[in-house]
């Protein structure tokens, strides 16, 4: 595997609370990696201090500054910038899990997977009150064959995947910027447009904040118009296809609800949470002027 050089790209948005135990999990496991680029979209907190900070002890880690707003740019300036052959995209909230770079080179270092160009993978949330029931959910759906198990899917997860430099060269000129549009789903139909094969594999795990479950559902109505939005660009918007969308808009109301009085820094539902809420995580797509389809 020592050409399966692996550099991780960590789009980053005002993350001071999180960036820090991110990059803490990925060096963990440095040994399997070739670099870590941590992509700086015009923090206004501490993000960029404590990533230099980082950076001055592990030469791995380096921080690239993209001034234009939205994921899609700083994705794109990191896997521009990106030296290794394989390329690891994970979120700023994202813990991986201690195999994890090691899962990801050995995949793609298979005979068997020469067709495969870009894998994501399955996650559950570290500071949630229902880590446990999510646990069962997941695995149930594994032993049913639905969720991991390499099979080939038409999307990806930007919070926990990874691609192939030549994947990323092949639609690179056809990835679209648009901040109103999820920039991982995107990615995904542009590769499956090219007839590139996407893996999702049962070991590719990491933890992530459910800090979208905490967006009050009137805004979450932009984020999921958004997801309708990006299959229409690409003409793959179909019937059964909106009625998912619209059920997972209906059940996210429910787990707002679940979640709202819910303080994961003390760890314990409040009184005060469940009146106030927790002003929600900003969505990373462009919500203003955003009205969901009828």
């Amino acid at each position: 595997m020592t050409t399966n050089r692996l550099s991780i790209v960590v789009p980053a948005h005002n993350e001071e609370r999180y960036i820090a135990k991110c990059l803490a999990a990925l060096l963990a496991q440095k040994s399997e990696l070739h670099e870590i680029l941590v992509v700086d979209n015009n923090s206004t907190d501490r993000t960029a201090q404590i990533i230099e900070a980082i950076a001055a002890g592990e030469p791995l880690v380096r921080r690239i500054v993209e001034p234009r707003p939205g994921v899609a740019f700083a994705r794109n300036a990191g896997y521009d910038a990106a030296t290794g052959d394989l390329i690891g995209r994970i979120d700023a909230d994202t813990r991986v899990r201690p195999d994890w770079a090691h899962t990801v080179r050995s995949f793609f270092a298979r005979d068997d997977t020469a067709e495969v160009g870009a894998i994501s993978g399955l996650s559950n949330s570290y500071d949630s009150p229902y880590r446990r029931l999510k646990q069962w959910y997941i695995d149930k759906r594994v032993a049913q064959g639905t969720f991991g198990g390499e099979r080939r899917i038409d999307n990806l997860h930007g919070a926990n995947m990874a691609l192939r430099r030549s994947a990323w060269e092949r639609v690179r000129d056809v990835v679209s910027t648009d901040p109103r549009i999820h920039e991982d789903l995107d990615l995904a139909l542009c590769l499956r447009e090219a007839d590139i094969e996407i893996a999702q594999l049962t070991d590719l795990y990491a933890d992530l904040s459910p800090r979208r479950a905490y967006t009050p559902p009137r805004e979450y109505a932009a984020y999921i118009q958004s997801g309708i939005d990006t299959f229409e660009l690409h003409g793959r918007l179909t019937p059964e296809i909106l009625r998912l969308i619209r059920l997972q808009s209906r059940l996210h109301v429910l787990v707002y609800a679940a979640y709202r009085p819910y303080d994961p820094d003390l760890g314990r539902f409040t009184l005060q949470r469940a009146i106030f809420g927790s002003g929600g995580r900003a969505m990373p797509i462009d919500t203003k002027g955003r009205t969901p389809s009828p």
